[in-house]
């Protein structure tokens, strides 16, 4: 008798939605839509994909805000400076077909592009972006890096490409490869990840799966082998550092990331009913578990992103969803809103694949497999990014013009805790040092010739320098 009621109440709200049409506001908190972008007549494979990834690109000459996102065939590039009439400024053919996984990166004013789990041949497409919102001019398409790739990272610091679980011919499959990109036109191989060999003969782990790296130091989500730490500095000297390979709901390790202090790292397990974990890594050489969470017992959490004190988290059946952790012990989640709003028995892969929260207009993009683009906003006593009071504050940056390092000393005493942030012309950050003391040294002397900004900002002030790097 409870079994029937429960088939009879779902059975009314499915004729309700059926009936009242797919709304997107059903489930929701604390999440506004602002816009949404779909095209109902595209390719659609398992029976509800189009679309997959996305990213976002500022261009701070402009002050509009982009998406980059595809679908089983193309790349859409999409103007969402207006969110209520988002523009699509242009479609690319993305080399493959019928492609389940496409990732993106943009490193300067340019577009990485790359395809997975596809028909046809592969291969690694560079887009330049600095023609917005006018077009898009494919600069660079070969395979000869790459034909199937999974997912890719750059590190604007050393101008690295990585391309994670690898497919190249005539050379044998790779866990990872490390791209030179200091031509951003002309990416070289500079090295693969030499995976180490278990007593039997077999490889620590087959692949990576996705990655994230920081100061040269690497973290790779490895799979059914959980994560390894890596030291790549020196692309041709590689050596292990640490690894998390047990710990609570352990499945096939996705995906991770690091806070901005770097002392913490968060990580998902795209399994159904896994969640999402905070470990503390002050000490590579030994993790120490913090705690874990997820949206409901069933759910996948596939993609998480660290902004601030907020954890944004891209959970398939379940949406969007955001958590406050303030307290990394004690994450609680604050808003969500499902774009995929039907009654789930949380079979398969469905919803939302994607979510991006760090364009400088502090909208919340994600994108769900079947009703594309979402253009979100959070309510403003959750932003991550607080509105700033601009006020001045006495301090000398110098030398300026500079060739290696730069030296800070702030004309205060008993101060708070100052984010120092250089950044390209591009508005890509580059460094990111937390400051407790007036005077603080950054080394800037892997950065190429020419002019960065330098922003020093916390909660009380926020104020751009322009310095000049020379040879």
């Amino acid at each position: 008798m409870v079994g029937s009621k429960r088939k009879a109440i779902s059975l009314i709200l499915v004729i309700i939605l059926y009936c009242t049409g797919h709304t997107y506001s059903q489930i929701a908190h604390k999440m506004k839509l602002l816009g949404n972008f779909n095209k109902p007549d595209l390719t659609v494979i398992s029976g509800n994909q189009t679309w997959n990834d996305l990213t976002g690109y500022f261009d701070p000459k402009t002050q509009r805000e982009y998406v980059i996102t595809g679908t089983t065939d193309s790349i859409y590039f999409l103007d969402i400076t207006n969110p209520a009439n988002i523009k699509q400024v242009d479609v690319r053919f993305g080399k493959s077909i019928y492609a389940r996984n496409r990732d993106y990166e943009t490193y300067k004013h340019y577009a990485y592009c790359v395809s997975d789990q596809a028909s046809g041949i592969g291969a690694l497409q560079i887009f330049d972006l600095q023609y917005l919102p006018d077009s898009v001019h494919k600069i660079y398409e070969s395979s000869s890096l790459g034909i199937f790739t999974h997912t890719i990272h750059i590190d604007s610091m050393s101008a690295r490409l990585y391309m994670c679980a690898n497919t190249k011919t005539p050379q044998p499959f790779s866990a990872m490869d490390i791209i030179s990109l200091q031509n951003p036109e002309q990416p070289v191989f500079l090295a693969k990840l030499e995976v180490p060999v278990k007593p039997g003969g077999s490889p620590l782990f087959d692949l990576v799966h996705e990655m994230y790296v920081r100061n040269d130091t690497a973290y790779l989500s490895c799979g059914n082998e959980g994560i390894f730490i890596y030291d790549l500095r020196n692309p041709g000297k590689q050596s292990i550092i640490g690894s998390i390979n047990a710990y609570p709901d352990k499945g096939y390790n996705h995906s991770c990331v690091l806070d901005n202090t770097g002392k913490f790292i968060m990580f998902t397990d795209e399994n159904a009913g896994l969640d999402i974990k905070i470990f503390d890594i002050n000490t590579l050489s030994d993790p120490k578990f913090v705690s874990q969470f997820n949206s409901s017992p069933m759910a996948t959490p596939h993609n998480a992103y660290w902004h601030g004190d907020l954890a944004y988290v891209s959970s398939y059946h379940d949406g969007v969803r955001v958590y406050d952790i303030k307290d990394k012990s004690n994450p609680v989640m604050v808003a969500w809103y499902d774009t995929h709003d039907t009654i789930e028995d949380y079979l398969g892969y469905k919803g939302c694949w994607g979510v991006y929260p760090y364009l400088p207009g502090r909208r919340v993009v994600a994108s769900d497999m079947t009703y594309g683009i979402f253009v979100f906003e959070m309510d403003s006593n959750l932003v991550s990014m607080p509105e700033l009071k601009v006020s001045k504050i006495d301090f000398r940056l110098f030398p300026n013009p500079f060739t290696g390092k730069i030296k800070l000393e702030l004309n205060q005493t008993g101060m708070e805790p100052i984010d120092f942030k250089v950044y390209n012309l591009c508005g890509e950050m580059l460094l990111h040092s937390r400051i407790t003391e007036a005077i603080f040294e950054a080394d800037l002397s892997s950065l190429k010739s020419g002019i960065y900004f330098v922003q020093l900002a916390n909660k009380n002030f926020s104020q751009f320098k322009k310095i000049i790097k020379t040879n």
